[in-house]
């Protein structure tokens, strides 16, 4: 009896040991001293968009991972967003690997940062900003009289310049551009137009507008304003991330009419 209980512990004792081994080799080790990051699953192509299929949350030594990497935490977060540059297999992602909002350029679709130029621009919202997406439309030399007057008005009876009020037009046609991904909203001293920490207010007055454009929107721009035509910039979207969902809406409309 004694002979039996003593091989019946060693057997205990035995599968005791290799089911440590097998648990610390399968879900312990990867636990102490390491920590979780995303890395790209596959080769994911500039501008591609970022899936549950092409990127996944691995273990790495804590010290090895890179600075800035996005822990787990920011998985569901990275969803739809854009490769700002090609991301090769295995890597490690951090901010400057990811497009947020669509503003990086795609050059093979002519695709370059371009300022519009203040003396093209007629009006422009106050609480336009950074990747914001907007459409321009283009206003006549009549519309633009009455506009004038508006404001000419609107400061006598306010007490003030006229260039401190604000007439915000209606337009009554078509935008001549769509969907505009605004780069850069900056004021007259070259700063970046944001919400003030302490008022929640614009930290200056709109002066500058740069976006993603081609030859052919700067053209379109170009043909408008050589006849006399001013721009009034009405933004749609407060993020171009918005623009995005809205395309793949429309496509698979179109694909269900298919």
């Amino acid at each position: 009896m004694k002979t039996f209980l003593r091989l019946l512990m060693v057997v205990l004792l035995v599968a005791a040991g290799v089911g440590f081994v097998f648990a610390f080799e399968f879900y312990i080790k990867d636990e102490i001293g390491t920590t979780e990051v995303i890395i790209a699953k596959e080769t994911i192509d500039f501008k591609e968009r970022i899936t549950a299929n092409n990127i996944e949350v691995i273990h790495v030594r804590q010290g090895t991972e890179v600075e800035n990497a996005y822990p787990k935490t920011h998985f569901e977060s990275l969803m739809g967003k854009y490769a700002s540059v090609k991301i090769e297999k295995g890597a490690q992602l951090y901010p400057e690997l990811i497009d947020t909002y669509d503003l990086v350029p795609d050059a093979s679709k002519g695709e370059f940062v371009a300022p519009i130029p203040t003396h093209w621009l007629f009006a422009v919202p106050g609480s336009l900003r950074r990747t914001f997406v907007a459409d321009i439309y283009a206003i006549g030399t009549e519309d633009q009289k009455i506009i004038s007057k508006l404001k000419e008005d609107a400061a006598k009876e306010a007490g003030k310049d006229p260039e401190e009020v604000v007439v915000e037009p209606t337009p009554t046609s078509e935008p001549i551009l769509k969907n505009l991904r605004i780069t850069s909203v900056k004021d007259s001293g070259n700063q970046e137009v944001k919400e003030s920490e302490e008022t929640n207010e614009a930290t200056g007055t709109v002066a500058a507008l740069e976006f993603i454009g081609t030859e052919e929107m700067l053209n379109t721009m170009k043909d408008y304003t050589s006849k006399g035509f001013k721009l009034y910039v009405v933004y749609k979207f407060e993020r171009s991330e918005q623009l995005a969902a809205e395309t793949e809406t429309a496509k698979a409309g179109e694909s269900n009419a298919e």
